[in-house]
């Protein structure tokens, strides 16, 4: 089980740990998130934390960008504001990432490339509460290491449409608290359905001026 545990943070996490409002201009925060997965290994579900560290830049009046790290997996992402209320914010983050998932379901599926996008529906409650829910898909190649010496045997491709609902706080005009918890649903485009993966995390953000 220490094997295991030691190679967890490197499991592919569909957590994004955000709301539709974008960073202002100006702005650049920074954040540690720590979720819980659930995931299909052999066939059972296994239960692992992974730790991430997230970064978002404001770059425009409607847009910014950013990114989450692990251990062993990056991505990278834009958010844009589509439509804002004084009660509400949409918003829609397509984004890239790559993984290394050593600890994966019955077929040997380590590499991971995702491309996808997910909606974002914020509703302010009060000045420093906002509820968050967000509808996502993603479509991702899954293969062995010799994908990276073009023999594709095993490779897969799978879709994920998946949902989630968060909540943040803001405990100070630089620091935010953020739980969330999702569901996703891959579906092999070779193999049919998979069994559903499940995070729930807790997000600490911290957000400063930029000095010009």
């Amino acid at each position: 089980m220490g094997g295991t545990l030691v190679l967890a943070p490197g499991c592919l996490s569909g957590a994004r740990n955000i709301g539709a409002a974008t960073t202002p201009v100006g702005t650049t925060e920074v954040g540690v998130s720590l979720n819980a997965l659930a995931f299909e290994h052999g066939r059972e579900q296994a239960y692992l934390p992974s730790p991430e560290l997230t970064f978002r830049k404001g770059a425009g009046k409607n847009w910014d960008w950013g990114g989450r790290l692990t251990l062993l997996g990056l991505e990278l992402g834009t958010r844009h504001r589509l439509i804002e209320q004084s009660r509400w914010t949409w918003s829609v983050a397509p984004s890239a990432g790559v993984w290394y998932v050593p600890v994966t379901n019955n077929s040997t599926e380590p590499v991971n490339l995702r491309l996808g996008a997910q909606t974002l529906l914020d509703f302010r409650l009060s000045r420093a509460l906002t509820l968050t829910g967000g509808a996502s898909l993603t479509g991702a190649f899954a293969g062995p290491l010799t994908a990276f010496q073009g023999r594709f045997n095993g490779a897969n491709l799978l879709l994920s449409p998946g949902g989630s609902l968060g909540i943040g706080v803001r405990l100070s005009p630089s620091l935010e608290v953020r739980a969330e918890g999702g569901l996703e649903f891959p579906l092999g485009l070779r193999g049919g359905s998979r069994p559903p993966t499940g995070h729930a995390g807790l997000t600490f953000r911290w957000s400063r001026t930029d000095r010009r």
